[in-house]
């Protein structure tokens, strides 16, 4: 079933590109200024979400999500979530968009049409880094009703230069360019490792965002965030011991739900709430 886009209120608020929180903010989280939109520590409490615009989400969003295991942590929150409380349903299939407007719709994995399966572990090679990946993503989004699209980094900004960043960021601009008729959300990595490098590529992405008005999920910085307090070693923003596990993507159910939380924040805003 083909879901309505409003494209007049996604454009006027892409326009707008209100943010999460106001005031100053520090190196790592910077949140969302006056021209760009962030979502960060500050976007998770989905009890602020009106009605109005959790069924809006519902009715609106069909998303092709590309990812690895750290990517699965939004995946796997989403399933928690819906599975506590149905009022924020979730449905997800393995290359396919699913018919519903009870909740979240998801195409998880990408199909490789010109070998004829589906893959659900997507690394930067089958999304964005190569012209066979940008090939197998461009055939996705031709033949699938799907109008939001992401990808989500494993460990790669570790060691990933900065004119690899670049390209990742100019990609994502291209297929914008080439498929004007869907969003793209960009994404930083895990803060998991101490890596200074990776520090700095995250923050590569966050100002690339700010400057070209980019829609961002700000992935490291949930992962730094407890409670109000934000961890650092040495110095660097770094994942909060709160979340320190292997239960799901290499951490919590909790950083899972945290992370949905945030992932619902997003879709409501794209759907035209104010964030107030």
């Amino acid at each position: 079933m083909k879901k309505p886009v409003i494209w007049i209120v996604v454009i006027l608020f892409m326009l707008m590109f209100n943010q999460c929180q106001t005031g100053e903010s520090n190196d790592e989280t910077q949140g969302a200024s006056s021209d760009g939109f962030i979502i960060d520590h500050l976007c998770t409490d989905i009890s602020r979400i009106p009605e109005e615009w959790i069924n809006r989400v519902k009715e609106t969003w069909n998303i092709h999500y590309a990812h690895t295991s750290h990517g699965g942590q939004i995946t796997t929150g989403l399933d928690l979530l819906s599975s506590g409380n149905s009022t924020y349903g979730f449905y997800s299939a393995d290359c396919q968009v699913p018919a519903t407007s009870n909740g979240i719709s998801m195409m998880d994995g990408q199909y490789v049409q010109q070998d004829s399966y589906c893959e659900t572990y997507i690394t930067p090679d089958l999304y964005w880094e190569s012209g066979y990946g940008l090939n197998i993503t461009r055939w996705v989004l031709n033949n699938h009703d799907i109008n939001l699209s992401l990808w989500a980094w494993c460990s790669q900004l570790d060691y990933y230069s900065e004119a690899e960043v670049a390209n990742y960021l100019d990609k994502l601009s291209q297929l914008e360019a080439e498929f004007p008729q869907i969003l793209f959300v960009y994404m930083t990595g895990n803060a998991q490792s101490t890596e200074i490098n990776r520090y700095h590529r995250n923050n590569q992405i966050r100002e690339y965002c700010r400057n070209n008005n980019k829609i961002l999920f700000d992935f490291a910085d949930l992962d730094c965030w407890y409670n109000g307090e934000q961890y650092l070693e040495g110095g660097i923003p770094v994942e909060h011991p709160h979340y320190h596990g292997d239960q799901a993507g290499h951490t919590t159910f909790e950083s899972c739900m945290n992370k949905a939380r945030a992932f619902w924040w997003l879709l409501a805003r794209l759907s035209g709430w104010d964030g107030t």
